[in-house]
């Protein structure tokens, strides 16, 4: 299969929820359709079950328009490109191809609350598929996640990310994963009450959810060819499923560390890059700096809703929330949007605040995390202000949504379905 070709023919368009099977011609023979939509197909025997969803991050069809810069492929800036998830469905057609074993998942809906995925593993839940303890999705960005705690859990042993990291290293020594603790959601994440050893992989694209959405095309070619080469059967397992284990964080780190790159933010090495590269000590075996003063922006618009004027501040190099002026009303809204991705995501949580920045949720036994508004954008959309004039409703079912969530107590209200 040439990687790229079939990257391009896949991200010619954008496929939002709703529209999945426009793409199923360009995929392969042999899929399956199972009682929800989602597509699969399974080869010989293995433990391992393969995902990747075939939804795209926005609300418009339109078609792509590729523009080329070296090995970097990206948009001309008027549409989503849609790496996230072709990218990941580009290496699963390549391993089908050459007959890796697996169980092999395209879903549907991922981009709006993991609509395929969350229904199969309903089901999975009272019918277990025997033999799988594996679940491993490719679905995350830049080049050297992989993943081991998703939504502050943890979904994969340090054993298994460190033995499937070790594998892709040396499949191509160009490559330098490692084990990451900060995955926001995928499908994957749906499982992991139900199988042991459950990740996502980064498949090389970046700025996700945006129109600057770009993929490395190289790294995906390099990834496919060592997706066929690992020993996919011979990684440990070892995460006992039937136990949560939630990340412990320092007062320096956010809920899941989305995006540790934001200014004011903090990386895992305990300093903070800035988009000058300068930065301040926590790095052991670099000289220290002191971080370039960061220049800002305000941008106001008028919420029609509340009749507020209201401000966003922004860190002008890369577009980062510094702080944020909304009304009360406004920021109640708002926190309907979030527990609304907090159910759909299954978090057992107890209780979160909201204060129109920072999102702090809290769980049991006294454990807490917390992120901040940057790292909620990717995921709420909708909650991206730096491009309007005024603010009205968000839509809508938000009452609707209020009401049901207050309801959700029980654990029987279904988000998205």
């Amino acid at each position: 299969m040439n990687i790229k070709e079939k990257f391009l023919q896949l991200t010619s368009r954008t496929y939002p929820h709703g529209t999945e099977q426009d793409v199923f011609p360009f995929l392969c023979d042999g899929l399956q359709v199972d009682e929800f939509g989602n597509l699969f197909i399974k080869i010989g025997e293995s433990d391992v079950m393969f995902t990747s969803h075939l939804d795209t991050a926005t609300s418009a069809l339109t078609e792509v328009n590729h523009v080329f810069d070296g090995n970097i492929i990206k948009t001309d800036g008027k549409s989503i490109l849609g790496a996230d998830d072709k990218a990941g469905v580009v290496i699963m057609l390549n391993m089908i191809e050459n007959n890796i074993p697996g169980l092999y998942y395209f879903f549907l809906g991922e981009e709006v609350g993991c609509i395929g995925s969350k229904k199969v593993a309903a089901k999975q839940k009272e019918e277990k598929i025997e033999g799988i303890n594996k679940v491993i999705s490719f679905d995350r960005k830049k080049t050297t996640s992989i993943i081991t705690y998703q939504s502050g859990q943890r979904c994969a042993s340090d054993k298994f990310g460190q033995a499937l990291a070790g594998a892709l290293n040396k499949a191509d020594d160009s490559f330098e994963y490692i084990i990451d603790p900060t995955g926001v959601l995928t499908d994957s994440v749906q499982f992991i009450k139900i199988y042991s050893e459950c990740t996502n992989i980064s498949v090389g694209y970046q700025n996700e959810h945006t129109f600057s959405e770009l993929q490395d095309i190289d790294h995906l070619t390099k990834l496919a060819e060592a997706c066929l080469k690992v020993d996919w059967n011979g990684l440990p397992v070892e995460r006992d499923f039937t136990k949560t284990e939630y990340k412990s964080y320092g007062s320096s780190y956010g809920w899941d560390d989305w995006d540790d790159d934001y200014y004011g933010g903090s990386s895992r090495w305990g300093s903070g890059w800035n988009k000058t590269n300068a930065y301040s000590s926590g790095w052991k075996g670099k000289a220290s700096y002191e971080p370039a003063k960061p220049k800002t922006d305000n941008i106001w618009f008028h919420d029609e809703t509340y009749n507020y004027v209201s401000k966003i501040e922004v860190e002008s190099y890369t577009n980062k929330v510094i702080s944020v002026d909304l009304c009360k009303e406004r920021i109640a809204d708002e926190k309907v949007l979030i527990d609304k991705l907090l159910v759909a995501i299954d978090l057992d949580y107890t209780r979160s605040e909201w204060d129109g920045f920072k999102l702090k949720v809290y769980y049991d036994y006294g454990h807490n995390t917390e992120c901040n508004r940057n790292d909620l954008l990717g995921y709420l959309p909708e909650m991206d202000y730096t491009k309007v004039d005024t603010l009205g409703k968000f839509d809508d079912v938000l009452e609707y949504d209020r009401q049901k969530l207050l309801e959700a107590e029980d654990g029987d209200y279904e988000l998205y379905d």
